[in-house]
């Protein structure tokens, strides 16, 4: 009974820190519930998407699962750093090693067990509220899923008692290790002094900074894109620790050398207290700062995605339906698209034929476009592939009366286009920018972008393809239009890659992406929760910090009003410096992001720039009133009577 009545006692005394402590690791229990519920429904694995769909889930979880254990690391080793005094007065008095091991193993199964049941209380709960949210996101109305997963409970029993056990195995090691003394003092810290591969390291840091954001400024669509990516991404986060550890203290250290700048009373406060702020928590800002970089980049990709389905569909099918061959439709096939379509009480219009070259693939050089032939002969260098069609037939699906001469072209490209003199299958043409494309297209499904280009010739011996293209009005829902164009496929014996359907693709894409924007809100969640959580203690130990530098600052001579305006100034520099920085890397993840996309056939940049900017703002907003409440604890702290222990 005295063990429970020393850890109730520690809680109640501690409740600042063991409350949202608590409440987080309530929140991320859930969520894992949640996602391992979702992964293991069997009719969402029935659906078309289901596999990848499913497959995402996976990969979300494995990464909730990452940001749980290292949230409980994190805040296990504040934890410990406040209650350690406590041990070594518990050890004072009579303790032993014994006493102190156990007394460990019953408050960790004591937070273990308030978290795992309460999360899982909220798991259920919420579980449904996020299945139903995620068939809204994919479209689907018919999808079902009981109120208990007894698997995703047991997992999720599993996988908590684990973690829990893991970290308290660590705490034990600690006790065994350490005297009463060293616990009593462990939160002691002395200034540490910098050599020269300190200086070194913080260079290097800006460095890697540097190379990640030139990296992603110069990023192409072309299938290494992606590896070029998350090499950025990792030269991103080693370079982001050493700045905010080395970096930014270096930067203070010269400031202090400028005696003109430095020895101003306003001046010498400030930078000599961003000193000391920046060697107790450049890694904590560091972390801070790539947490919301991390809930930026997966908000805007995954929204940016979802809300431009339309303009990736239409890039796939820029009418309802769209047939690609060798050659025209026979007679055949046009009475049996009159069958099909009379079955399903559809009305078809709207026909379009036209010719164009097969797509050469290659890569632009100084606008020479180097074609290395069809899609099987892509390599790393391939970054986009041309159609040629003549003015006629441009003429014929445009209603329009386009007149070219000599070598004059027209060209249009959805992304970065080449304009002017081209050369092109060993042909110069000088080509003028087209406003608009009703008909472009990509149409073998590829990550190239198409570039169509329009001539008064074609060249020779050059492969071509026959377009047919046709809307229709059918009475029904989504479901009947996909089922008429599937059956007009099946009918027309033809392969996906020669038959597309709009709303057909329209489903597939909405699965994928609304499964997408599904776990990156569930990842922001939990990526938000575990940044709250590395604000609120960060802001708790400088809380403890400050009065003391408080107390100490207000017996040098300074009002308590210029006291209080210096430090908390500092803290609003210091507590600002993360979302900045994460704007920042918003900022040059951008066009990469957009190389990316290109090749999942996304070309609206603006709709891309209003969702960062709406991202962006609102994390800024968030941010703040984080902020805000945050302070009041740590004003509280500061305000608390200042109590030296000798």
């Amino acid at each position: 009974m005295l063990y429970f009545r020393l850890i109730n006692s520690s809680f109640k005394r501690n409740m600042r820190s063991y409350g949202p402590y608590l409440m987080a690791t309530i929140m991320l229990v859930a969520i894992n519930y949640i996602f391992i519920a979702i992964s293991a429904n069997t009719s969402l694995k029935k659906l078309n998407t289901g596999s990848v769909t499913t497959a995402m889930l996976d990969l979300g979880f494995k990464f909730i699962l990452l940001v749980t254990f290292a949230f409980l690391i994190y805040v296990n080793r504040f934890l410990w750093q406040q209650r350690s005094q406590e041990m070594g007065l518990y050890s004072m008095l009579g303790m032993t090693s014994h006493n102190l091991q156990l007394l460990t193993i019953i408050e960790k199964g004591y937070l273990m067990l308030i978290s795992l049941v309460a999360g899982l209380v909220f798991g259920v709960i919420f579980e449904k509220l996020a299945f139903l949210g995620l068939g809204y996101l994919l479209n689907i109305s018919h999808l079902t899923q009981p109120w208990f997963v007894s698997s995703a409970i047991l997992k999720t029993i599993g996988i908590t008692v684990s973690l829990f056990a893991l970290i308290m195995v660590v705490d034990l090691i600690k006790l065994h290790r350490m005297t009463p003394n060293q616990l009593w003092q462990n939160q002691a810290a002395s200034h540490k002094q910098h050599g020269v591969l300190y200086i070194l390291g913080g260079i290097i840091g800006f460095i890697l900074l540097i190379w990640a954001y030139y990296i992603t400024l110069t990023i192409k669509p072309r299938i290494s894109a992606i590896s070029h990516f998350m090499l950025a991404v990792i030269l991103l986060v080693v370079g982001t620790y050493l700045v905010f550890i080395i970096g930014s203290i270096i930067l203070l250290h010269l400031l202090q050398r400028n005696k003109h700048f430095y020895y101003q009373p306003r001046h010498f406060i400030a930078v000599s207290g961003m000193l000391q702020r920046m060697e107790q928590n450049g890694a904590s800002l560091a972390t801070i700062c790539l947490l919301c970089s991390s809930i930026l980049v997966i908000l805007f990709t995954s929204i940016t995605l979802y809300v431009g389905i339309g303009s990736t569909v239409k890039s796939y099918s820029p009418d309802d339906v769209v047939m690609v061959g060798t050659q025209a439709l026979t007679k055949d096939q046009q009475s049996t698209i009159s069958t099909v379509a009379h079955y399903h009480n559809a009305k078809v219009n709207d026909y379009v034929h036209y010719q164009m070259t097969v797509p050469q693939y290659g890569y632009w050089r100084n606008n020479h476009f180097i074609n290395q032939g069809t899609i099987q002969k892509m390599d790393n260098k391939t970054s986009g592939s041309v159609i040629l069609l003549t003015t006629k037939e441009y003429n014929k699906i445009t209603n329009q009366h386009v007149h070219l001469s000599g070598n004059q072209a027209l060209a249009y490209a959805n992304s970065k286009g080449h304009y002017g003199k081209i050369t092109v299958n060993d042909q110069t043409y000088h080509a003028k920018k087209l406003a608009h494309f009703d008909q472009y297209f990509n149409p073998d499904h590829s990550i190239y972008t198409p570039m169509f280009i329009v001539v008064n010739k074609l060249p020779q011996h050059t492969p071509l393809a026959t377009v047919t293209t046709f809307n229709y009005q059918l009475k029904g829902n989504q479901k009947d239009r996909i089922k008429f164009e599937q059956d007009l496929q099946s009918q027309l014996k033809m392969n996906n890659m020669a038959f597309t359907g709009k709303a057909t693709i329209t489903s597939l894409i909405n699965g994928l992406y609304g499964g997408l924007v599904f776990i990156g809100i569930l990842i922001s969640i939990a990526l938000a929760i575990t940044t709250t959580i590395v604000i609120y203690f960060k802001q708790i130990s400088e809380g403890y910090a400050d009065r003391e530098r408080f107390h100490t600052m207000q017996q040098v001579g300074l009002s308590e009003q210029e006291t209080v305006k210096s430090i908390h100034s500092q803290v609003l520099m210091v507590f600002l410096m993360p979302v900045i920085g994460a704007i920042i890397n918003l900022g040059f993840a951008i066009p990469a992001i957009r190389q990316i996309m290109i090749q999942l056939n996304f070309y609206n940049l603006p709709l891309m720039l209003t969702v960062g900017a709406i991202v962006a703002i609102s994390l800024l907003a968030l941010y703040l009133m984080l902020y805000g409440l945050t302070t009041r604890t740590y004003r509280q702290i500061v305000d608390s009577p200042f109590k030296s222990i000798e």
